[in-house]
């Protein structure tokens, strides 16, 4: 590379770890190894935002199991040849916003009304497999989970919105 060239973005990468569903699904939605996050999205924000020099005290930046590799791209405000570190906090809001986004996902797809009358173990399965994630008991029981508490508060705000009274027509 060139003294004075900027690197591309699969040049640099860190690792980050994720739960083994979590990891499938981000690298199967993002197309890749590296993972390669669209531009001006809230995970690059948070890369830019938490990048910083490597401390001499931190461990070295290595690939493991269930660890992600994701590109870190280029930003005009740092110079991710030096600013390629991302702290604990950092890859815990990174982590943070990628399960948002799982379950928003998830979510969007699972709660629909073509869904109702089907069993929800078939659905989950199918949504597995369509989305990357592998099919093992562990991960199909995490989802669930993550899907019965995101319906339940959903079906206890419906019912409290039910409720309400109706505001008077004059």
């Amino acid at each position: 590379m060139a003294a004075n060239s900027f690197p591309n973005m699969s040049d640099i990468v860190i690792y980050l770890k994720l739960d083994p569903y979590l990891a499938q699904w981000l690298t199967h939605e993002h197309g890749g190894n590296p993972v390669v996050f669209p531009k001006n999205s809230a995970e690059n924000d948070i890369l830019e935002l938490g990048l910083t020099l490597k401390p001499y005290f931190a461990a070295p930046n290595e690939p493991g199991i269930d660890k992600v590799p994701i590109s870190v791209p280029y930003f005009k405000s740092k110079d991710v040849r030096s600013y390629n570190y991302l702290p604990p906090k950092g890859r815990r809001a990174l982590a943070r916003c990628i399960r948002t986004r799982f379950v928003i996902s998830m979510w969007n797809d699972l709660f629909k009304f073509g869904n109702i009358g089907k069993r929800k173990q078939d659905i989950i399965w199918t949504w597995m497999e369509a989305h990357g994630i592998e099919a093992t008991d562990t991960n199909w029981n995490t989802i669930a989970k993550i899907y019965m508490r995101k319906r339940s508060v959903y079906r206890k705000q419906q019912w409290r919105d039910a409720r309400k009274p109706h505001p008077k027509s004059p």
